[in-house]
Order: C-alpha cells, then sequence, then structure tokens
C-alpha cells in the first residue's frame, strides 16, 4: 500500500513531477521508424505531458520538436516538411530538429529574432523500427538503449502500439505480476503436459506451460538496469524434483523483458505519455531470420492489436471503457471464455484502464504474489526522490549497461539449484542462452 504523496510521485510525469524529471534522463521510445516518411506528414508525439512532433526530412533526418510553433503557437503537425525543417503554415517560420529558427520571412532582412527564439527540439536515436528520444540536458544524454531487437533487420521484427487511459506504472506493473496469467489470461495462455521436463528455454511456443501453479514463489534481485525477478511453480510432472522458473527484467526506466519461444524475443515499452497515459509497445523478434507472413498473423491475433483493425494510426484502440472493452458475457456464461476479450494483451489494457486514468494506491492490500510489483514500485519512487534531492542518477544510469545481452528466461531445474542457473549464472549458461 502507498501513501496517496508516493502513489503521486510513483505515477505523474507531466510538468515538475520528480518521476517526470528523472525520466528525461534517459531514452524512451516515441514513435515507429514507419510512422515517419521522408519529406512526408510529420506525427504528432506526446512524451511526459509534452506535445511534439516527429518529422523526416527529405534527406531522410528525424527531428523530434515542439509541436508549437514559437511565434504564434500554431501546430507544426500542419507544416511543410523541407530540407531545412518544418515551415510553419501561419507565417512561414522555419524550425528544425537542433531547436534553431532558420528562417522568419515577414521579418525585416537586418531582424535578429530568430537568433533569440528558443523552442524544445529533442535528441533522437533510430534503430529496430522505433524512434527513441532524449529529453534532458543537452550533452548528458546515456549510451542508446541497444537491445537485442535493435540490431535485427524489419521483416525480423513485429511491433504493435495501443495507447492506454492509465498510468505508465498501473500499465507496467502487469508485466511484474506473474500470478495473474494464470487467471486473467487463462484462455490463451495453457499448461502443457508434453514439454521435457529437463528443459531450459525449449518450451515449444510462448503460450505453452510446463505449470498450472497459481501461486509462484516469487524472488526478486536487484540488477544495474533495475531488476530481474523469478516465478518460481510447481510442474506439472516431477514436483517433488524440479520447479519450474519463469523469470522476467524490470529495464528502467519503463521496459519488461519477459521469456519468449526459443529462437525468439520479445519485450514491452509502457511509455508515460501524461500523469493518466501510456503508450504500451509490444516489440516481438525472431532471432535466426525473417518472420513469415502466417507467423506474423498469428503473433498479430495472439496479441488482438493489429493495426488497421484493432487500433487506428494513432494508435487508439477500439477497445474501451466506452463499449466495456468490448466483453462478451454471452461466451463467459457458455464457458468459451473466461474474460469474454480478444486477445492477450487487451485483456491487460482492460485492466489497467478499469483502475481508471491513477488508481488510488493506498487502498490496495497487497500479498505474497505482489514482491515484484512492490519492489518496482520502492526502486523507482525512492530513485525519484534521489534525483531530486541530490541529482543521483536513476537505475540503469550510474554504470554502463549491455541492453543487447538482457535476456529473459524460463526452464525447469532441480530444486537444490539456485533460479538464476537458467539466465546464464551458471554451468547451464550454453543452454539458457540459445
Amino acid at each position: 500500500m502507498l501513501t496517496r504523496d508516493k502513489n503521486d510521485i510513483l505515477c505523474r510525469v507531466e510538468g515538475s513531477a520528480p518521476m517526470g524529471r528523472m525520466m528525461r534522463n534517459y531514452w524512451l521510445a516515441a514513435c515507429t521508424s514507419s510512422d515517419l516518411v521522408a519529406g512526408g506528414s510529420p506525427k504528432r508525439v506526446k512524451l511526459l505531458g509534452e506535445d511534439l512532433v516527429a518529422y523526416r526530412s527529405p534527406d531522410g533526418t528525424v527531428g523530434l520538436i515542439d509541436e508549437y510553433c514559437p511565434h504564434r503557437g500554431a501546430s507544426m503537425f500542419l507544416a511543410h516538411n523541407e530540407d531545412c525543417g518544418l515551415r510553419c503554415l501561419y507565417h512561414g517560420w522555419v524550425m528544425n530538429g537542433e531547436g534553431k529558427v532558420v528562417e522568419t520571412p515577414p521579418e525585416p532582412p537586418e531582424s535578429k529574432l530568430k537568433e533569440r527564439v528558443k523552442f524544445a527540439a529533442y535528441k533522437v536515436y533510430e534503430a529496430g523500427g522505433v524512434v527513441f528520444a532524449y529529453m534532458g540536458e543537452k550533452g548528458k544524454e546515456p549510451p542508446p538503449p541497444e537491445f537485442e531487437f535493435t540490431g535485427l533487420a524489419d521483416d525480423q521484427i513485429i511491433i504493435v502500439r495501443s495507447q492506454e487511459k492509465a498510468n505508465w506504472a498501473q500499465c507496467i506493473e502487469g508485466v511484474l505480476d506473474s500470478a495473474h496469467s494464470n487467471y486473467l489470461h487463462s484462455n490463451g495462455i495453457k499448461p502443457n503436459t508434453d514439454i521435457d521436463e529437463n528443459t531450459v528455454l525449449g518450451i515449444k511456443a510462448h503460450l505453452d506451460r510446463p505449470s498450472n501453479d497459481g501461486a509462484p514463489k516469487l524472488e526478486v534481485e536487484t540488477m544495474a538496469y533495475g531488476y530481474r525477478y523469478a516465478a518460481i511453480r510447481k510442474p506439472l510432472h516431477n514436483a517433488d524434483k524440479n520447479k519450474y522458473v519463469r523469470a522476467t527484467l524490470f529495464v528502467a526506466p519503463c521496459y519488461g523483458i519477459f521469456p519468449a519461444a526459443k529462437g525468439w524475443g520479445n519485450m514491452q515499452f509502457f511509455i508515460p505519455l501524461a500523469d493518466g497515459s501510456t503508450m504500451f509497445w509490444y516489440v516481438i523478434w525472431k532471432r535466426d531470420g525473417a518472420i513469415d507472413q502466417e507467423t506474423r498473423d498469428r503473433y498479430l491475433d495472439n496479441t488482438g492489436l493489429r493495426p488497421g483493425k484493432d487500433v487506428d494510426d494513432n494508435q487508439i484502440n477500439i477497445r474501451n471503457r466506452t463499449n466495456n472493452w468490448m466483453q462478451n458475457r454471452d461466451a463467459m456464461k457458455r464457458g468459451d471464455s473466461f474474460t469474454g476479450m480478444t486477445g492477450i494483451n487487451n485483456e491487460d489494457i482492460a485492466i489497467h484502464e478499469s483502475m481508471g486514468p491513477i488508481y488510488d494506491r493506498s487502498k490496495e492490500h497487497l500479498g505474497a504474489s505482489d514482491l515484484a510489483v512492490i519492489h518496482f514500485r520502492r526502486m523507482m519512487i525512492d530513485a525519484a526522490e534521489r534525483y531530486v534531492q541530490t541529482g543521483a542518477p536513476g537505475p540503469g544510469l550510474a554504470e554502463p549497461v549491455d541492453y543487447s545481452q538482457l535476456r529473459a528466461a524460463e526452464g525447469m531445474i532441480p530444486h537444490a539449484e539456485a533460479w538464476q542457473i537458467i539466465m546464464g549464472d551458471g554451468p547451464l549458461e550454453k543452454r539458457a542462452a540459445e
């Protein structure tokens, strides 16, 4: 349970909010590469309560600037995309991605006005089909987060997004709560009795599990990038000898990496748009080659977030509070669906949004299954308070992190073994890294 003051520190990111101020020191996913066509239309982007526009200039350079022209406030979303920057429709002022006013056509030739005007423009990093933004002090940006997928070709990656009408912490806590999958996702995540008891990261598909234990034991370990936690369950076979371990990573400030099928990787981003809204990203990748269309379609169907069908070009989900997330009560009554909802990720989104934009956590009653969530809250609240008080770097910023090596894992191991062995912290390292 949190006090209301601590809850505000955790959730709020706009203006001078401590969490938002600290998050500016990280790279945050702003939009996809495919959102931006060279010389094409800008893309509205909201981050940490700021209204921005991203664009790709005719030469392919990406810029991210304040949406509102510093002259009279017209939206730069409407602007011309030119070689020198975005040209405002109202009076022709031109702003570029370096935060400089390049032209002020209505002003006399001798005017120095453009040299005095400042506006927000943020550094970007583009890799793996994602445009990341750094919103902190210029010259102090950390190394970019070169996650495993950022080094792969576009045809090896699937990206889906959906806006959530809930604060970022409310959303990311789902990844840090392994117990809920046995209940909320019981339609899609099934126990599999055919999985070999000696398998490490050999799960046949990312929705198969060799356990039906709905009360996992959780253990948390702090790491340079944030923390990792293990959900330890009783397996369906030989529970007297083995334990089934599923290990997930929290990567500060708002990324989660969790186990995938063998040869695959996946992670989720929970990017704070404003105090009560979040952009949910789900990135899936195949390590050894292109994803064929049939497989791509299957993954998209499992998410329930297919672009153009389930979410529009602005990542607005057709399932929302106004239509009760399209819950099918008849299917629930028939026993065909526990939730009456389509798509595992839509089930998560519905729960997050059902709590309201910012749930009052002072009303909660936490239990043993909430250990990883509690650890997350303490880590991020303490970090935000330290940053405001002393300028201390947040988790993942105090020392170098090799993001490309971050992996989640799952597997069956003997009771006597520490769960970290599936992470490569022991003799199973070669198998766990496959």
